[in-house]
């Protein structure tokens, strides 16, 4: 399972460097040599460690699931990634190199300050040069936030043109309370919730974003997230129609989604509330309406 809440905070070049040579400074010695090689010493540690951190805190993004090996790439882009890695990786043997040649400096006799000074302006110089990669993977753990973790359990994926009512049934039956608003596209990311059936079980579903009658290639960001979902985690679909709605383009996507995705499909109306369509089972989020007989139905089909 992906966590992107694991990913460490990413510093600035200038932090960074401020972070090295902040903790040098306090280093001492007895003399003037002996000082220079402390603070190299210190300079090389925290540099190395920062880095090999920050690189280490990430999976082989190759290896992950295709759920989160595909939501990554759809995010931000796994090259786009392992190339911000390989900066950090090619700063970290570059400062160390500089490192070791002014330590053999030192220790073959010349100037230590002028060494120190001139070994302190090339690692800066290197620093600064991946500080956009650094600025990226700081900014990378915020949008990867956005990827659920998920888990083994049964699972629901609630699908559906934009504004018929998935986000408040999800709240309704689940833990999840999604942003829930009259405008198209609300869910912008995926939500998940759990639905607690008893004897330690319970229902894992995800509310995902509306999707529109059209070609994938044509889909958006956010309506291919939750194709991801309908193909990798989807142990059962539960389709949501607006009645009050037009009908044609919502049937015309729950057929692409019948042809396209080997699952259970179970689809209702929403708002039973405003009509009084029941040629198929019709909840209503505002008085309960229907709830638990959809919830049955889940439940059969999923076996638990």
């Amino acid at each position: 399972m992906f966590e992107a809440k694991k990913l460490p905070t990413v510093l600035t070049a200038e932090e960074l460097l401020d972070k090295a040579f902040g903790r040098a400074s306090k280093v001492g010695g007895r003399t003037p040599r002996e000082r220079a090689l402390n603070k190299l010493a210190t300079v090389s540690n925290v540099l190395r460690d920062y880095f090999n951190k920050i690189i280490k805190s990430h999976p082989s993004y190759d290896n992950l699931p295709e759920f989160y090996r595909e939501m990554i790439d759809l995010t931000v882009g796994i090259r786009r990634i392992k190339k911000a890695l390989a900066a950090l990786n090619w700063a970290n043997e570059m400062t160390q190199k500089i490192i070791n040649k002014a330590v053999r400096e030192i220790k073959g006799g010349k100037n230590p300050v002028v060494v120190l000074r001139s070994a302190y302006g090339r690692i800066s110089s290197i620093i600064e040069q991946i500080d956009g990669e650094l600025r990226f993977l700081n900014e990378l753990k915020k949008k990867l936030r956005e990827i659920p973790a998920l888990t083994d359990e049964p699972t629901v994926v609630v699908a559906g043109y934009p504004n018929v009512g998935k986000s408040s049934f999800v709240a309704k039956i689940s833990t999840v309370k999604p942003e829930i608003a009259s405008y198209p596209f609300t869910t912008k990311s995926i939500h998940v919730g759990y639905i607690e059936i008893g004897r330690g079980k319970r229902i894992q579903i995800i509310d995902t974003p509306g999707l529109l009658d059209r070609p994938l290639e044509k889909r958006n960001e956010i309506e291919k997230k939750a194709i991801l979902c309908l193909k990798h985690v989807a142990n059962c679909i539960l389709f949501i129609i607006d009645p009050t709605m037009d009908l044609e383009p919502q049937m015309k996507l729950l057929e692409e989604i019948k042809e396209n995705f080997d699952v259970p499909v179970v689809v209702v109306y929403s708002k039973a509330d405003l009509h009084d369509k029941r040629d198929l089972p019709a909840f209503s989020s505002v008085t309960g309406e229907g709830v638990d007989e959809i919830l049955k139905r889940i439940r059969d089909i999923l076996k638990v």
